[in-house]
């Protein structure tokens, strides 16, 4: 529906339509040569909700949908922000949703757009903060700091080893960094996707996992990444153990044992807890800055299997940041280095020393861990 009088007389159920069909996945900026997939359900709920908000405000102001100006933009990122509803990520978002719903009406210039230029000349909407990594120090302190890698006590009577669950989270966290995957393919993961994980055929300690969209992200895609060094010795723990407790299903990282999906807000407050037990201070304490440290590192040693489609974009920035980090650090570890602890032994206990060093080096301004391009 891009008829500008629908739009002005009911916004909410023109935004609905317009969501449900082709157009919407057109406007967007990943856009690429192929027909955008339709939007997801838990994503369709998310824009309805934004917008619908945008929707209540204009009824306040007694605005039509199509007559809004850039200030009118401005003002209302500006109101939720001095209640606290937003924050610089948030209302950018607001503004990109927007910008698309004008684009689909052919509105020039996009109000949205230029809100966008402006609040960001002016520093009132942040800018992307650029790509971060870890360094051989923070990678050794991440690994360190991951939960507890106890091994598994005798069963209790009808009840599943004790701390199964810090397992887990410790051989998904450690599949993550060292295999480049997002938290939605994480949880989605399938035993399936895990080709051969013990007989050692890709090297003597790679694991090919061939991932599929299948239960995961709506933007995710088929490619294969391998899981190397410590992240695969991680995962071949945790299988073994999994397969002992007689999971049900075909996750790799179930939320229970019934083979319950994990939740997504979960892994992300598990992974910003890990950041913080290992001191390190970067920007996007999460999976994305797992994600780009992986990269980084396949495109280090000449390897470009293992990175996934959606970061071609940054590929040559990935290239200048891998030559930036090498010249920081004060040592040739890498991802790649870091090996199984044994049974017993704390993760990571031989690399404290450089841990503690690399976090030294960042309280006195010195920053390898946070490469921006």
């Amino acid at each position: 529906m891009n008829d500008p009088k629908q739009w002005d007389a009911n916004p909410v159920a023109s935004f609905d339509t317009f969501i449900q069909g082709p157009e919407f996945g057109r406007t967007s900026h990943r856009l690429g040569l192929t027909e955008p997939k339709p939007v997801s359900n838990k994503s369709a709920h998310i824009y309805r909700s934004m917008f619908g908000k945008f929707a209540l405000w204009l009824a306040r102001e007694n605005k039509a949908f199509t007559r809004v100006v850039e200030q009118d933009l401005i003002r209302f990122i500006s109101q939720n922000r001095a209640h606290g509803e937003q924050n610089s990520l948030i209302s950018r978002r607001y503004l990109r949703l927007l910008e698309r719903c004008y684009h689909h009406l052919q509105i020039r210039p996009n109000p949205a757009t230029a809100a966008l230029q402006v609040a960001g000349a002016n520093g009132y909407i942040a800018q992307d903060h650029g790509m971060q990594v870890l360094d051989a120090s923070d990678i050794a302190a991440f690994v360190n700091a991951l939960p507890p890698l106890s091994p598994p006590g005798p069963n209790r009577a009808g009840r599943p080893p004790k701390a199964w669950k810090r397992r887990r989270d410790h051989a998904m966290q450690a599949t993550m960094l060292f295999a480049g995957l997002r938290v939605a393919e994480a949880i989605g993961l399938r035993l399936s996707e895990v080709n051969d994980p013990f007989d050692g055929a890709f090297g003597d300690d790679g694991i090919v996992l061939a991932l599929s969209p299948e239960g995961k992200h709506d933007t995710s895609h088929a490619h294969d990444t391998v899981l190397r060094a410590y992240g695969a010795q991680a995962l071949r723990t945790w299988l073994r153990e999994r397969e002992a407790l007689g999971v049900k299903g075909d996750l790799v990282f179930p939320g229970d044992l019934a083979g319950k999906p994990m939740s997504a807000v979960t892994v992300y407050r598990q992974v910003r807890a890990t950041f913080g037990r290992a001191g390190i201070d970067v920007d996007h304490n999460g999976g994305r800055t797992l994600r780009n440290t992986f990269a980084v590192e396949e495109l280090r040693e000449g390897r470009t299997r293992g990175i996934s489609r959606d970061s071609w974009a940054w590929r040559s920035n990935a290239r200048r940041a891998s030559t930036r980090s090498r010249k920081e650090r004060h040592g040739n570890e890498g991802i790649g280095n870091l090996q199984h602890p044994g049974p017993g032994r704390p993760a990571g206990a031989d690399t404290r020393a450089t841990a503690r060093a690399g976090r030294l080096r960042r309280r006195q301004g010195f920053r390898p861990g946070a490469a921006r391009l």
